[in-house]
């Protein structure tokens, strides 16, 4: 075949190549744009699982998982959700695509708070009573570490791009900061009575502590590793979420049922919220648009508007949700 002819052969073939490709992709980024954000709600006394489309604001799947399950983190990659169970002493390991259980993996005694990285490859699993955190690698599906920590530790945040995670010891008045390369404590905090949920703004700079018998937000500053203040809220305060342009903070109170909203730029409460009956777990849609409130003992979730702090909608799911952690996908 003549050399030209040849070339001009071969450019049709990869221009056809390179066009296939790029329609692949072009398919592909189409399909994962139009994938909803998904709220997975644990119903601890249900033994089952909430799937809520957020788009549409409805339950679309309930599937059994685990045995009163509590805890959630959901990857913001890698399509993952790890759950625990603490009464099964295990984790589900959940596949957000398919909503199919990967795996249950025992972990120990008393599994509740439970945090990953932002691709899903690693899982932290606080034990409430072997005061331990155990590291689970998702691709070997196994527990590869365990590091010793405070008395009863519970809420965990991972922050991939500093490499830490944080860990609220609720019997130790303390929250400890340990780096994610060498599972190592760098600085154990004290902070307010029994803290329990934990919040950390999007430049990662600022951590929040909820404490529930002391009714306030320790704000840490996490470059110095202390307190730099300290925001009275309402009664029984339990979890918290920074907004996405880390200008609020909202923060469940249990016994008020009610929702503090915090202005971060100056640490003070600028509305309370009524919600459901005992609100446990809190997080937000990606675009900053809605909270979802989990309501232990109302069995509902609350859907709060984010440019009103109006309660659009209440959904209504299974017995004694919790969904403490981050429960809302990417």
């Amino acid at each position: 075949m003549h050399r030209q002819t040849c070339l001009a052969y071969s450019k049709a073939i990869f221009t056809k190549i390179a066009f296939f490709l790029l329609f692949v992709n072009i398919l592909t980024a189409c399909s994962a744009a139009g994938h909803p954000p998904y709220a997975f709600i644990t119903n601890q006394l249900s033994d089952n699982l909430s799937i809520i489309d957020t788009s549409s604001k409805q339950v679309i799947k309930t599937i059994d998982i685990g045995h009163r399950p509590a805890g959630i983190a959901v990857s913001k990659t890698g399509h993952k959700a790890f759950i625990s169970n603490p009464e099964g002493q295990d984790i589900t390991v959940l596949d957000t695509n398919t909503f199919n259980v990967i795996a249950d993996i025992p972990v120990g005694k008393g599994p509740v708070g439970i945090a990953t990285n932002d691709d899903g490859s690693i899982a932290y699993i606080a034990d409430w009573y072997q005061n331990i955190i155990s590291v689970f690698d998702s691709k070997k599906l196994k527990i590869i570490k365990t590091i010793p920590v405070g008395h009863s530790p519970a809420g965990m945040i991972v922050d991939d791009k500093n490499h830490r995670l944080y860990v609220a010891n609720r019997d130790d008045n303390t929250v400890m900061i340990l780096g994610t390369l060498n599972d190592k404590i760098l600085h154990t905090i004290s902070v307010d009575k029994k803290p329990f949920g934990l919040a950390l703004s999007p430049d990662g700079l600022t951590l929040y502590s909820v404490n529930v018998e002391s009714n306030s937000v320790s704000v840490i500053d996490t470059q110095k590793a202390k307190v730099s203040a300290t925001i009275p809220i309402g009664d029984w305060p339990y979890c918290g979420i920074v907004s996405p342009d880390g200008h609020r903070l909202y923060v469940t109170n249990q016994d008020d049922s009610t929702v503090s909203v915090i202005n971060t730029d100056n640490n003070t409460v600028i509305n309370t919220i009524d919600v459901g009956d005992t609100p446990d777990g809190i997080d937000m849609t990606p675009d900053g648009k809605f909270i979802y409130v989990v309501n232990w003992e109302g069995d509902t979730i609350s859907v709060i508007n984010a440019d009103n702090d109006i309660i659009e909608k209440t959904i209504k799911v299974n017995d004694g949700p919790r969904s403490f952690g981050r429960f809302i996908s990417q």
